[in-house]
Order: C-alpha cells, then structure tokens, then sequence
C-alpha cells in the first residue's frame, strides 16, 4: 500500500501540468455545455442605490424628504454570459414621489431602469416599493426670554425683571415641521461672571427648551444663537410706609378725627446708582384740607395718588392709596343761614388809611361733625374773618374769600367748602 501512494505521488509531480490543463479544459467545456443546454436565466443584484428628488408640487410646498429606503433588491432575467457581469452601479432606481401632497410616512413605486439599454436581459422586478418620510419645512417666531439665574448680583441690589431689554425680541426657528413645533421658549442666557454693581449691557446665547424644560440640541433646527445682547437693569429696593398730612383748622380737635391709609406700605425702587433712596424713611402721598372733606368723602374715604420721584419703580403696583376715616357712623352735614357782620366777622391787615365794610348781609354755609354736636350749634358759634393781606385797596366793592370758624376750642366739626363775601372799601374821611 505505501509502495502504491508512493507511486500516485510520483506519477503527479511528473504528470502536474497535464492535470491542471486538465481541469480547466473540463470546466470550459461545462461552461459551454451550460450556456448551450441553459442559455437564460434568473438572477438578482443587491444593493442598488435608490435616488430621491422632491417635486416641483414639494418644493414649492417645503416638503422635505428626511428619511427612506436607500438601496432596493433588482431581479432579473436573460443570458447567463451577461448578468453574471453586472453590477448594482449598471442600475439607476428612483422614487416615485409624484403622489406626495402632505408630510407622513408614505409607501411609494420605485422606477427601475438600466444604464446601459441591452436586449440580453430584462428587469423582471414588479411592485417594488419604498417607504419614505416626507415633512414640512416650516419657520416660526419664538418670543425670546431671559434667564438670569446665573447672574451674580451685589448684595444690596436686585434685577428688576420688568425693566430688562433685548437687542431683539424674538429669534426665527426653521426646520422640519416636527421638530419646530416642538420649541416651546428660547431662552437668552447672558454671558458674565463678574460680580453686577449697576445696570449693565452684556452678551447673551440663545438656548431652545421643549414643553418640558429639556433643552433641545438638534442640529436640524435652524437659528442665530449668538450676537444679542441683554440690557440687565439694577435697582435698589426699600419698603417705606405712606403717610398723609391732615390740615385741621385752628381750634379743632384733631384726636377726634381718626383715619387710616391703605396700602400701609409699599416697596419703591431706585436706580442702582441713586443713592437718596437710602435717606427715605416714608412716602408722603399728599395733603388733606378738612375743609374740603364732605360727608360723603368721611363714609367712602378719600382717595390720593401716589406719586415717587423721576427713575423710581413702584414695585406694589399701587398706584393710589386711601384714607378711611374711623368712627364715622354718626357725621353728618348741616345747613346754617349766618348774619355778616361787625360782631362775628371781622378784617385782618387792611390799609389803616380805608375802611371796610361788609356788603353781604349773611351767608348760607354746611357744617360737618357729629349729628349731636351739629344740632347744638347755633348761627351765633359761627363766625369768620377776611384777611386783606395782598389786597390791593382802592375805593369800590370787591369779592373776597372769608375763612369761616366755629367758636370754642377742640371743636370736632368743621365748615365745609369755600365762602367769598363782598366788602365795601372806602377812604378814611380826616377830620378838619
């Protein structure tokens, strides 16, 4: 046996060159049995590439192809000697978009065609389709906001939000229809890691956030996210109590008329560099004269506006306060028919070289007080007086204003309104 093997082993190393002739004539002649007993046959090519062009209908419509089958199966049929030389580069596919209208998924045809024409083969593929995602290219307008939570402020300061600028309101998002639709806000966040001391100018990027505050980084979205900048305003912030001033006529009781205001306080702010808000310790809101107070003011309150001075916020947003009187239940007014004369009125700083004389017999004036206290006064306890201080005297009549008083001390009623009298003026006539 091993003298045999020995033997085969040696006949092929002789014989090696005729073997191989040997083989290769075999498989020429199979091949050429093959092509004359078969001729045509079935094949397929994988891998061809699949091209996509939008309509003209989806461009104008900004429809945009984002996703889709790229490279489809080809079958085929013809000679033998032919298809086992191609290749998926010797085919061109393309999508039928034709019947695209509106952004979705869609299932559509794909048209097969060969690059080179041949009549050795035929394209036997039937309803080859593909799937592809269509959508709206679409832009929109987002109101910018700014978040300053970042932001180191001086201790004594604080931004006043409503007072902050931007170099521009609102930033142009575009893209695909699905992705700007879901912008909910875009968010300036400013650039500055220094300690804020005054209002200040600074550079800010822009930032896109979803409905649920997550923020979006896709790089499908189109829009400037730089070169704006963000004026942050800084203010000083006090609560200081309003007060009001109550103009009580001379003799009256001012303990009897108590009141109060509403809002008690309100929070003011001034620029970060106006010191004087520091030196405030109230509001003043105004000046009541009781004797323009009607009973009507006592029971509904009198109302002031309240005004700060130029550059300062009124962060309460209360813009008038009023005063309540208390107590008032029983105020009330009261007609009085009161005789001008020489013994209940009476002239201050007249020119000693006239005299005067009052031409208004009486006057009809309203008291306001306690109903108990208004019905014990008489036309008598009402007296008045005109002060000439300014007057310029020259002989005729004039109509001057008169104050009206009661009298007594720590009265608790007061006369209500403005009362002029006519007042004869003449020259002193000398004695001879």
């Amino acid at each position: 046996m091993k003298n045999f093997l020995k033997r085969v082993g040696t006949f092929f190393k002789k014989e090696l060159k005729t073997v191989i002739l040997s083989v290769i004539c075999a498989i020429v002649i199979w091949f050429a049995v093959s092509i004359q007993a078969f001729p045509n046959v079935y094949d397929h090519i994988d891998g061809v590439t699949v091209s996509a062009e939008p309509t003209a209908f989806m461009q104008k419509e900004n429809l945009k192809i984002t996703d889709y089958d790229r490279e489809v199966t080809v079958q085929l049929h013809g000679k033998r000697y032919v298809i086992g030389t191609l290749e998926a580069k010797d085919f061109v596919a393309a999508l039928d978009l034709s019947g695209i209208t509106s952004p979705g998924q869609h299932i559509v045809d794909v048209n097969l065609s060969k690059v080179q024409p041949s009549d050795d083969y035929d394209i036997v593929s039937e309803g080859l389709t593909a799937k592809v995602m269509v959508e709206r290219i679409i832009s929109k307008d987002v109101a910018l906001e700014v978040n300053t939570d970042n932001l180191k402020i001086a201790e004594d300061l604080q931004i006043q939000t409503d007072e902050i600028t931007l170099s521009s309101s609102m930033v142009t998002v575009s893209g695909e229809q699905s992705l700007v639709d879901s912008v909910a806000k875009a968010v300036i966040e400013p650039q500055y890691s220094e300690i804020l001391t005054e209002t200040t100018r600074i550079s800010g990027i822009v930032s896109l956030y979803d409905s649920n505050g997550t923020k979006i980084d896709d790089p499908k979205l189109e829009y400037v996210s730089n070169n704006y900048s963000v004026t942050i305003p800084l203010y000083r912030v006090k609560t200081l109590p309003l007060n009001v001033s109550i103009n009580y006529p001379s003799n009256f009781d001012g303990s009897s008329l108590k009141y109060t205001i509403y809002p008690k306080e309100i929070t003011i702010a001034a620029p970060a560099n106006d010191l004087s808000i520091n030196n405030l310790d109230r509001i003043d809101v105004g000046e009541i004269n009781l004797n323009e107070i009607t009973a009507r003011n006592l029971q509904l309150g009198v109302k002031l506006t309240i005004s700060l001075p130029e550059g300062y916020i009124n962060l309460s947003n209360d813009a008038v306060a009023r005063i309540d009187f208390q107590n008032v239940e029983s105020y009330t007014k009261r007609e009085f028919t009161v005789a001008v004369s020489d013994e209940n009125f009476t002239f201050l700083n007249g020119d000693s070289s006239f005299d005067y004389s009052f031409v208004t017999s009486q006057l009809t004036i309203t008291a306001i007080g306690p109903s108990n206290l208004l019905y014990n006064l008489t036309p008598d306890d009402i007296g008045g007086t005109v002060n000439l201080l300014g007057i310029n005297s020259e002989e005729g009549v004039k109509n001057v204003t008169v104050t009206l008083r009661i009298a007594g001390q720590r009265i608790k009623a007061w006369i209500n309104g403005d009362y002029k009298v006519d007042v004869r003026i003449s020259p002193k006539q000398i004695d001879e």
